[in-house]
């Protein structure tokens, strides 16, 4: 027979891993071999500035007052993917270089991709 204590302890302990599992644990989602190397591209080239989840960091909003948070949906209402391809090759403005140098077009497209991976869905 356990003790009371004890087994207090251990409902205790198995109501928490069950509240975690279900209210905490956030949803696993598989990304594409295409998105999986936009990732790597992304985490080496763009997230100084946009951020490791897409939202760019409050510095780099202070620096950079048109920068663009992946995070947020209405960002790609109004960009088709061919416009956030040539953004990355040719830059935006002033304050983003641009990468067609630096990446060949396949990653740029796996960066495309991935970043489509940030937006928060409802």
């Amino acid at each position: 027979m356990i003790s009371r204590r004890r087994a207090i302890g251990l409902t205790v302990v198995a109501v928490g891993a069950i509240t975690m599992y279900h209210n905490v644990a956030p949803a696993k989602v598989s990304l594409t071999q295409q998105e999986a190397d936009g990732k790597a591209v992304y985490l080496k080239s763009c997230k100084e500035c946009h951020g490791v989840i897409g939202t760019p960091t409050k510095a780099s909003m202070r620096k950079y007052d048109k920068i663009a948070t992946f995070a947020d949906p209405a960002f790609f209402e109004t960009r088709t993917d061919a416009k956030l391809i040539e953004a990355v090759e040719k830059g935006k403005g002033r304050d983003m270089k641009g990468f067609a140098d630096k990446l060949s077009k396949e990653e740029i497209k796996a960066v495309v991709a991935y970043v489509h991976t940030l937006e928060k869905k409802g």
